[in-house]
């Protein structure tokens, strides 16, 4: 029995050795755990478990590269089955497990800001690799942290399109009625107003609505140059639908990243998201090192195109990497000063953290503007990093092939 144990130990020894798995510390220290809470069931769950791929993928990477300090790191998932209500019930072990001396991740805002106040009051830094709305680096917390673009600045390469290729002279304002939705539609607002764009509507809906043909019938009555929404996945696709079912004919209908910007809009909105465009925080075909291993890697992997939302994700890893290599100490303050150190290229582009305007510790990046062609994304602006030329004005549904 003996040599038996002997045998099958050896053999899984050799196993994790060929598949990557070890290192000589992996066995001999504790892993550094990093808690990580998300959207992974709900109606979010599409951006959350695309986060948790990416995550999943950059650790095995991470870990097989020797880790932090001579330790591997390991996620702590929690589940905020992407409710507001029980978000902080959801990310509570993850304040109550004194060895996670960092946060990252979250997908909505809604659900990010309570965990966010708590981990500022527990004092536990707090990466936040996703959630946009502007408060969370408005609050003058000292342990937050957001690699990613503001709310504010998500459509910056869509309001550049606006004013040089599209020359609109008003618009329609669409948004579901959460953090991010009125985070994101106030800035288009304030943005159309200081540049002399009419606002013919500004309105907001319920999130989850199941029939927008009210107010998509209010839109055709008025008719505007543009058409400007903010959804999540399952709003996204049944409004591109119903646009088509009542025949509403826009010049461009514009969404605002989140739900329009990843692959399942394609599939759920079918021909009715051709054309539709939509800003975005990053593409595949984007020059930054390494992302188009990245790309290549998860499509491998996972069988499915990599949004935005991983490769946030994926870029967080790294970062969270990069800290626990550098931090004097493996605690939670010594953590925090790591982070506020940070200057690190990542395939999501540079991240560092800082103070501009009314921001604290933020990242500073640009943004894109996708249009559907041909069931695919295509960057269409800016011009130099284009992949496709833009489609201006949009041909009527009966017009279309």
């Amino acid at each position: 029995m003996k040599k038996l144990a002997l045998l099958l130990s050896s053999i899984l020894f050799g196993l994790m050795v060929w598949q990557g798995m070890w290192t000589p510390d992996c066995w001999a220290q504790k892993p550094i755990k990093i808690g990580i809470p998300t959207s992974l069931t709900g109606r979010h769950a599409p951006f959350g478990n695309h986060q948790k791929r990416a995550f999943d993928l950059a650790l095995e990477e991470i870990n097989v590269a020797g880790g932090a300090q001579g330790r591997p790191l390991e996620w702590v998932y929690a589940d905020d089955q992407s409710k507001p209500e029980t978000a902080l019930t959801a990310a509570q072990k993850l304040f109550e497990d004194k060895e996670i001396i960092l946060l990252a991740g979250e997908y909505s805002s809604s659900n990010t800001y309570p965990i966010a106040a708590l981990a500022e009051k527990q004092k536990i830094p707090f990466l936040i690799s996703c959630a946009a709305a502007d408060n969370m680096t408005q609050s003058g917390w000292k342990y937050i942290f957001r690699m990613v673009q503001p709310a504010s600045e998500f459509d910056t390469g869509l309001q550049d399109f606006f004013l040089k290729a599209a020359k609109i002279k008003n618009m329609v304002i669409l948004y579901e009625n959460t953090l991010f939705g009125t985070s994101t539609s106030k800035a288009m607002k304030e943005w159309a107003e200081s540049n002399n764009v009419k606002i013919l509507i500004y309105e907001a809906y319920e999130a989850g609505l199941v029939d927008f043909k009210p107010l998509l019938f209010k839109v055709k009555a008025a008719s505007p140059d543009a058409l400007y929404v903010i959804s999540y996945l399952m709003d996204a696709t049944l409004i591109a639908r119903q646009t088509k079912e009542i025949d509403l004919n826009l010049k461009m209908f514009a969404g605002s990243a989140a739900g329009y910007s990843i692959p399942e809009f394609l599939e759920g909105a079918g021909d009715a998201a051709e054309l539709v465009y939509s800003s975005t925080m990053w593409e595949r075909t984007v020059k930054f090192p390494g992302a188009k291993e990245f790309d290549e890697k998860y499509r491998k992997k996972y069988n499915i195109i990599p949004p935005y939302h991983a490769a946030q994700a994926y870029a967080a890893g790294y970062v969270c990497w990069d800290v626990l290599k550098r931090a004097k100490a493996l605690t939670r303050d010594a953590v925090r000063d790591a982070l506020g150190s940070t200057n690190v290229m990542t395939i999501y582009g540079p991240i560092s953290f800082k103070s501009y305007g009314k921001f604290q510790q933020q990242t500073q990046l640009p943004t894109l503007l996708l249009q559907v062609q041909k069931k695919k994304f295509e960057i269409v602006w800016p011009p130099e990093l284009s992949t496709a030329k833009y489609i201006y004005p949009v041909p009527k549904w009966s017009e279309r092939k």
